[in-house]
């Protein structure tokens, strides 16, 4: 076991940090080593429900865009439709030119 002289470590001279219990919160101690500090970081933990409110707002979030692809591409296929019959009214005003030419 090594000495107190050889390990490893920062010393910091900071008053004792009490934890604070805040409800629904869980903590963690950190050092801040820029300013040699410990503080306790609260944050909410993740459960069940919480990964489930987030894969149903996903969810919601998927659905939307593929309603809104399936309205682009049903606007397209229209836009495809009217093309074709206009391509198919312009190769029969053609066809009608050339007969009256022959």
């Amino acid at each position: 076991m090594p000495s107190e002289k050889n390990r490893e470590g920062v010393e910091i001279d900071v008053p004792m940090l009490y934890l604070k219990i805040i409800s629904d919160l869980t903590s963690r101690l950190m050092v801040d080593l820029e300013k040699n500090e410990l503080y306790y970081d609260y944050y909410t933990p993740e459960t069940i429900e919480t990964k489930v409110s987030d894969l149903q707002q996903v969810n919601v979030e998927l659905n939307t865009t593929m309603g809104t692809l399936l309205v682009e591409s049903a606007n397209g296929n229209a836009t495809i439709t009217s093309l074709e019959d206009t391509i198919g009214t312009l190769f029969f005003e053609v066809a009608a030119l050339e007969g009256v030419t022959e």
